[in-house]
């Protein structure tokens, strides 16, 4: 069977930006940030809806227990010559109250678990961000973590990185200022397929979930270009995740200097 590509992304690291790259190359299948504690689409309703993996009729799909459903559509992808990735929900695994079916964190990449207990082979990568951007974008975004204090993300993004060490990183500053290059490393770190085209055909893609479907998209996922937006770092959140220990030792692992 073939192996499973899978991208690993804490929230407002980018990850809608590259799901919407991967998504409009011809010959890739993005199942959008899904992760066996939780979805924010169900993964058969993404396989029948949005990818065509499975037909209306075939609610045998349905009651499958998560690992094998990531298994049949592994072998449905591959029968259609198609490349099957993960966009892993990872921050479900590593922050509290994202989710109100799960609200004690493991600090563990659970998808990596599943995937190995049905046999299945993955092709991984990792997109990060500093951690003052992120801490910024999620107090900002999310009115739920407008109260999340900056040690209980530090902890947490912090464990993210020590589970994603080793993997290969992609910086989200660096793939904004290089997507060409950048796209093509990834696309070849997860077995998928790659096109030029994407760096104009990537905003037209919406089958996936994240910054274009919020209720106020962003100014990035309104937009029909790949732009790194200046960062806040005048404002509290910036500063305070700056100054976190955690949160600094977070970036050292993701190769960010000072």
């Amino acid at each position: 069977m073939a192996p499973v590509g899978v991208l690993y992304s804490f929230a407002r690291s980018g990850g809608t930006l590259l799901n919407r790259c991967l998504g409009a190359v011809s010959g890739n299948l993005v199942l959008s940030e899904i992760n066996p504690h939780g979805a924010l689409v169900p993964v058969e309703v993404q396989a029948r809806d949005w990818l065509g993996l499975v037909g209306p009729d075939e609610t045998h799909v349905d009651g499958k227990s998560y690992g094998a459903k990531i298994r049949h559509l592994v072998g449905r992808a591959e029968e259609r010559g198609e490349h099957l990735i993960i966009r892993d929900w990872t921050t479900l695994n590593f922050l509290r109250g994202l989710h109100f079916d799960y609200s004690d964190p493991s600090m563990l990449l659970e998808q990596q678990i599943y995937l190995d207990r049905y046999g299945l082979e993955s092709r991984s990568a990792v997109l990060v961000r500093r951690a003052p951007a992120v801490y910024d974008s999620i107090v900002r975004t999310f009115d739920h973590f407008q109260d999340l204090g900056v040690e209980e993300f530090g902890a947490a993004y912090g464990a993210y990185a020590r589970a994603v060490a080793g993997q290969p990183i992609f910086q989200f500053e660096v793939f904004c200022a290089e997507p060409r290059r950048e796209m093509e490393r990834l696309c070849l770190m997860l077995g998928a397929a790659y096109a030029k085209s994407f760096i104009s055909d990537f905003s037209s893609f919406d089958r996936c979930t994240g910054d274009n479907r919020l209720a106020m998209p962003s100014r990035a996922g309104r937009s029909d270009r790949i732009v790194l937006l200046p960062d806040n770092r005048d404002s509290l959140p910036w500063k305070a995740a700056a100054a976190d220990a955690q949160c600094r030792a977070a970036d050292e692992l993701f190769g960010y200097a000072g």
